[in-house]
C-alpha cells in the first residue's frame, strides 16, 4: 500500500525521500533526553520526519522520552496522560479546536472519487489486513501504476493508509496476556508516536482526511459518566455497560490530529464495517471469523483450564463421599492427582468450597 501514496495530492509528499530530524543536528534538544517525563514544548516543524511507515508492522519495541507525541504539546485521548473521555468528548463537540464533521460512507466515497480527499484507517493492523475499503484489483493496479491522474470509479483503494491508533503492547508480558484471551496480536496500548506516523503518511495538513475505525462512534451520544455520589455509572440510552458509543478510535485520533494541526478532517459514520455493509467497494468481511496463529496460546490455555475445572471438581467431589477412592486415584494416577494439586493452590480453588 505504501507504494499508492503518490496517486494522491494529500499523499504524494510521503512518497519524497524524508528530511533527518534537525534534532539530531540540534544541541538545544538533547537537553529534553534527560527529563522524564518530556516537558511539553510548542509543537515542533519537524512532527512526522522520524515517524515509521504507516504501511509497516508497528513497533513493540520501547520509544525514546523525545520521540512521542507529548514533545510535540499533543495531549492524548487514551491512556497514560489522557483526560476522562468526558472531558475529551465535551471538547470534540464543542469544536474547541475545529468541528468534527461526520459523513456517511456513500459520501466519503464520492469525495474519494472525486480526487479531493483520502481515508486514514486508524483501526489496528490485523484489523485492517482482514477488511478494509476498496477493491481487490486496485491493490495490485495501484502498486504498479505510475499515473497520478486516475479517478475511475474503483480507485477507492488507491486512497486507503492504515495507521494504526492502537499497536501491539511494548511489554511482552501484557501482550502475552491478550493472547491467553485469545487477542489477535496480544494487547495494545496507544501507538506514543501515532500524530508523527499519520504526518509520515499525511504530511499536508490542510488536504481533506476522512477518519475511520471499526464502528465509528457517535459524537452525538452522550458518553458514559460516573455518579459522584453513588460512584456507579450512569448510562446513557444507546450504550450499555459493556459499549459505550460516544466513543472510537477514529473520535480519539482526530482529538489528537486537531492539536497536531490538522483542520480539514472528516469523521466516517459507522466506521469501516458500515462502509461494507452499505456495499461500498471493499476487500473481506467484516462479518467473518479470520484466524490467526497469536490465538493459539488462548485456546491451548483455555482447553487446560476447563480440564483442570473438571478434574478439580471430580476430586473434590470423591474426596468427600467416597474418601477411600480418592487415595487410590492419587496413587495410582500421578497426573490427574497433579492437576488437581494444582488447581486446588490456585486462585479460583473458591468454587470447589461447596464441596468442603
Amino acid at each position: 500500500m505504501a507504494s499508492t501514496l503518490a496517486f494522491h495530492p494529500a499523499l504524494a509528499a510521503a512518497s519524497a525521500p524524508r528530511a533527518r530530524s534537525r534534532r539530531a543536528s540540534d544541541p538545544s534538544r538533547a537537553t529534553l533526553r534527560s527529563r522524564a517525563p518530556p516537558k511539553r514544548t510548542t509543537r515542533s516543524s519537524t512532527v512526522g520526519t522520524s515517524a515509521s511507515s504507516s504501511s509497516s508492522s508497528s513497533s513493540s519495541v520501547a520509544v525514546a522520552d523525545d520521540d512521542t507525541d507529548a514533545i510535540d504539546g499533543v495531549v492524548p485521548a487514551f491512556g497514560p496522560g489522557s483526560p476522562p473521555w468526558p472531558v475529551v468528548h465535551a471538547e470534540l463537540k464543542a469544536a474547541t479546536r475545529g468541528t468534527v464533521r461526520t459523513i456517511s460512507p456513500e459520501e466519503a466515497k464520492r469525495m474519494i472519487d472525486a480526487g479531493g480527499a483520502a481515508l486514514a484507517d486508524v483501526r489496528p493492523r490485523i484489523e485492517h489486513e482482514e477488511f478494509r475499503p476498496g477493491a481487490a484489483a486496485d491493490d495490485d493496479a495501484a502498486a504498479t501504476s505510475t499515473s497520478s491522474s486516475s479517478t475511475s470509479s474503483s480507485s477507492s483503494a488507491k486512497y486507503v493508509v492504515n495507521v494504526p491508533y492502537m499497536v501491539p503492547h511494548r511489554s511482552v508480558a501484557k501482550r502475552w496476556q491478550g493472547y491467553m484471551l485469545c487477542t489477535k496480536d496480544g494487547l495494545k496500548e496507544r501507538d506514543p508516536t501515532f500524530t508523527r506516523s499519520f504526518a509520515a503518511a499525511f504530511p499536508d495538513k490542510s488536504a481533506p482526511i476522512v477518519v475511520a475505525c471499526k464502528s465509528g462512534g457517535d459524537i452525538s451520544q452522550e458518553p458514559i459518566t460516573i455518579d459522584p455520589t453513588t460512584k456507579r455509572q450512569v448510562i446513557p440510552k444507546g450504550s450499555s455497560q459493556y459499549t459505550d458509543k460516544s466513543k472510537s478510535l477514529s473520535l480519539y485520533a482526530i482529538y489528537e490530529l486537531q492539536q497536531a494541526g490538522y483542520t480539514n478532517l472528516y469523521h466516517l459514520d459507522g466506521g469501516v464495517t458500515e462502509w461494507c455493509v452499505r456495499g461500498c467497494e471493499h476487500v473481506g468481511d467484516p462479518f467473518k471469523f479470520y484466524f490467526h496463529p497469536t490465538i493459539l496460546p488462548g485456546i491451548l490455555f483455555q482447553l487446560i483450564a476447563v480440564e483442570g475445572i473438571v478434574v478439580r471438581s471430580n476430586m473434590a467431589y470423591v474426596k468427600k463421599f467416597h474418601p477411600e477412592t480418592f487415595d487410590k486415584i492419587n496413587e495410582g494416577n500421578a497426573l490427574y492427582a497433579a492437576v488437581n494439586d494444582f488447581m486446588a493452590n490456585s486462585p479460583i480453588n473458591w468454587m470447589f468450597d461447596y464441596y468442603n
